[in-house]
């Protein structure tokens, strides 16, 4: 083939353009995988090929100008460069992925609280089962993510990352490898904050409301409260929640935009 081209006058190197190509999908389908507004896991895995392959012919003449050298071409480092492509896709997409997860289980903590966590539904893009609360509060994060255009910043910093770390580069980490553990350390804490903070409101509601027929059980015996209890807590959450939710729509906006300048921050410790 390389032959073939030479006497057509087009010099290229084919096995290293295969190589090349090969390195950018994996890093961008890792991506695609992670991150749940790209893909995720239960997309079909013809359409995480699709998206993959647009990207990285996209990307094909960025990464080839940001090249230092040549891509090698002996199995040892050249596994070792697949590994590096995929723990920096890895990377990208974990921090696109964990606020989806931390809504869901605020989600979650609500139908708890509410008792109406046996509702179970399937979110497609996690690929596995949550709560009705734990499902409205991915989509509504992913309506709001795609509103503000966080999907057009975050495929930005994905072909930044292409010039931060280039193909035939390993990351340099010139501020230490504890930073950037640290980064993935507290932004893992954080999704327990989230979800707790999102959850609050309606779990202290249905909290108050459990004590309040407690207290009326322990006044009139007789009374079954608990069965009592338990479409009251699902009248009083429902209504909590649209209390909050103006509360809460401006809430995830917040934690888009952080979740977006923590892949910025990414970058800025790769190098």
């Amino acid at each position: 083939m390389d032959e073939a081209l030479a006497n057509l006058g087009v010099k290229l190197d084919l096995t290293r353009a295969m190589l090349t190509f090969s390195l950018i999908l994996t890093r961008v389908l890792t991506v695609v995988t992670v991150a749940p507004f790209l893909g995720g896991k239960q997309a079909p895995p013809e359409v995480k090929m699709g998206i993959g392959i647009a990207f990285a012919i996209l990307l094909m003449p960025l990464v080839i100008q940001y090249q230092t050298g040549p891509i090698p071409i002996d199995p040892i480092n050249y596994f070792l460069m697949v590994v590096k492509e995929a723990w920096v896709g890895f990377m990208l997409g974990f921090i696109a992925a964990e606020l989806f997860y931390a809504v869901d289980m605020a989600g979650r903590i609500i139908d708890l609280a509410r008792g109406t966590n046996q509702v179970q539904l399937m979110i497609p893009q996690l690929g596995e089962r949550s709560s009705a609360f734990g499902d409205l509060f991915y989509q509504l994060l992913l309506v709001i993510f795609m509103f503000l255009d966080g999907h057009h910043v975050f495929i930005a910093a994905m072909f930044e990352s292409f010039r931060v770390v280039p193909l035939d580069a390993f990351p340099n980490l010139s501020l230490g490898l504890w930073p950037l553990t640290e980064m993935f350390i507290r932004y893992s804490a954080d999704i327990f904050t989230i979800g707790v903070t999102i959850s609050a409101p309606v779990a202290i509601a249905c909290l108050i409301t459990e004590m309040s027929f407690g207290l009326l059980n322990r006044v009139a015996p007789q009374i079954n409260a608990y069965f009592m209890a338990m479409p009251a807590k699902v009248f009083v959450g429902g209504v909590m929640f649209l209390v909050a939710l103006p509360m809460l729509l401006e809430l995830l906006a917040e934690m888009s935009a952080s979740m977006l300048l923590l892949g910025q921050k990414l970058l800025i410790l790769l190098p």
